[in-house]
C-alpha cells in the first residue's frame, strides 16, 4: 500500500517550498503539517490543497485521484481568489476617487470635479456590466 503522506512530503521537500510557508498557506501549524505527512491515507482534498500551494499536479503521483476534481478545484479557487482581489482593488479605487472628489470640492476646482464625477459614473456603470 502506498503512503500518501510520505509521497507528498517528498514532493514538497524536492520542490524547495518552505514547510513553514506551506503550513501558513494551509492555515495549520508546522507540527500539524508533519503529522499530516505521517498519515498513510492523507485525504485527496489536502493533497490538492498542497499541490495548489506548491504549484504541483499530484494527479501524476496518484492516478486514482479524480483528475477532473483536481483541475476544477484549482480553477475555482484561483478564480475566487482573483475575484476577491479584484473586488477589493475596485473598492479601494472607488474610495480614492471619492477622496479626490472631496479634495476637488474643497479646493473648488470645478473642471476636476466634473471629470472625476464622470469617471466614477463610468466605473460604476462598467462594474454593473460585469
Amino acid at each position: 500500500m502506498i503512503h500518501r503522506g510520505q509521497i507528498v512530503e517528498k514532493v514538497v521537500r524536492r520542490s524547495g517550498f518552505s514547510l513553514t510557508k506551506l503550513a501558513a498557506k494551509l492555515e495549520i501549524s508546522r507540527n500539524t503539517l508533519y503529522n499530516k505527512f505521517n498519515n498513510a491515507n492523507l485525504s485527496y482534498r489536502l493533497i490538492q490543497e498542497i499541490g495548489q500551494a506548491i504549484h504541483y499536479d499530484f494527479s501524476l503521483d496518484f492516478p486514482e485521484m479524480p483528475k477532473e476534481e483536481y483541475a476544477t478545484g484549482i480553477k475555482n479557487n484561483g478564480l475566487i481568489s482573483i475575484e476577491i482581489k479584484y473586488s477589493n482593488l475596485l473598492e479601494k479605487h472607488i474610495k480614492l476617487l471619492e477622496l479626490l472628489v472631496k479634495v476637488a470640492n474643497e479646493a473648488e476646482v470645478h473642471s476636476l470635479k466634473q471629470e472625476l464625477n464622470k469617471f466614477i459614473r463610468e466605473i460604476m456603470q462598467d462594474n454593473h456590466n460585469i
